[in-house]
């Protein structure tokens, strides 16, 4: 992967991951008592359209990294990591459930597939940021075994 590649992709999951998380709290915790009863928090449509328009940029960095980062290893037969190999996994169903909530009409769907994209989308954060943790480390011993003029 080129450092552009890495840090595209670092940063539409980060906007993406920060738009869905600041939707699902003001959905959640952002109802405010109005005059016929609970309205929804003012900035909600924002959050909501702003996770919706920065999603396909985080969709495309994955493809490029798929192209790019796992498929070449997976082809290498080298011994990846969990992490990313679970991360991997979960890109279509965050992706479907992502897709499918904008698309039903069904009220029942449409909450089964929130908790759906919810909980994919949590477990994808989760394993993404295991997986750069874990890669920290190993990057900092490769520049040092390496040396300094190298």
């Amino acid at each position: 992967m080129s450092p552009l590649e890495r840090w595209s992709l670092h940063l539409a999951a980060l906007v993406t991951a920060g738009t869905g998380l600041l939707d699902g709290l003001l959905r959640w915790f952002g109802q405010r008592a109005g005059e016929f009863g609970p309205e929804p928090h003012p900035w909600l449509g924002m959050a909501q359209h702003l996770h919706v328009l920065v999603a396909p940029l985080l969709l495309f960095a994955l493809g490029i990294t798929v192209r790019g980062h796992l498929w070449a290893r997976l082809r290498k037969g080298q011994e990846g990591r969990r992490t990313g190999l679970g991360a991997a996994i979960l890109i279509a169903p965050m992706v479907m459930t992502g897709y499918g909530v904008q698309v039903v009409t069904s009220p029942a769907w449409r909450s089964g597939l929130s908790w759906a994209h919810g909980i994919s989308a949590g477990l994808f954060l989760l394993a993404y940021l295991g997986h750069l943790a874990i890669r920290a480390p190993q990057a900092e011993m490769s520049v040092a075994a390496e040396g300094p003029d190298s």
